[in-house]
């Protein structure tokens, strides 16, 4: 048992050296989690341009890999979701006004459809304290509705407010993590 808490020990003194560096970054995640719910829409065009970037490095690879692997078989399929990956990226790196409507509607319906399996599932299941998890199925159909409502102006501002309260959250996680740390 001791052997396991000397070797634990390493690592924890380690991290208590970085404290400040941890700190550091909570505080960085909760201004620009401000900064984010401040300015909504540019958070909102920034995320969808950052998504975009993202499909397509992914469809530039799925083809590479495509190429790489030839004599896999599949290799049109393989190629055809590269080629469609490359398209939506750029689609959402030029038009990220539209982008932004699309994927608010989209997370519109996954929040619904999500929350009511969670609902169901629940009820269906009776885990321990299964009430929290038909509460946050409540939360997440009430949420998607909202949006679905207000929707296509609800791509304004909803991407960007949920990157921001993200970092904030994050932020005040790295923040406890550090003070604790500093305590150790």
């Amino acid at each position: 048992m001791k052997e396991v808490a000397a070797r634990a020990a390493g690592p924890v003194e380690e991290a208590h050296k970085m404290w400040g560096w941890y700190m550091a970054l909570g505080i960085a995640s909760i201004l620009l989690g401000c900064c984010a719910i401040y300015a909504e829409w540019a958070a909102t065009l920034a995320s969808i341009l950052v998504l975009g970037a993202i499909i397509l490095a992914s469809g530039v690879a799925q083809i590479v890999a495509a190429v790489m692997s030839r004599n896999a078989g599949h290799i049109i399929l393989l190629l055809l979701v590269g080629a469609l990956d490359i398209l939506v990226g750029l689609m959402l790196m030029e038009h990220s006004e539209f982008g932004a409507v699309v994927v608010t509607l989209f997370l519109a319906v996954i929040f619904v459809f999500s929350g009511i399996y969670r609902i169901i599932a629940a009820l269906w299941l009776q885990f321990p304290q299964y009430g929290w998890a038909i509460f946050s199925g409540i939360v997440s159909v009430a949420l998607g509705l909202l949006l679905w409502a207000q929707w296509p102006s609800s791509s304004l501002w909803f991407i960007g407010l949920a990157v921001g309260i993200n970092l904030i959250f994050a932020g005040v996680a790295w923040s406890s993590f550090a003070l604790k740390l500093k305590a150790v």
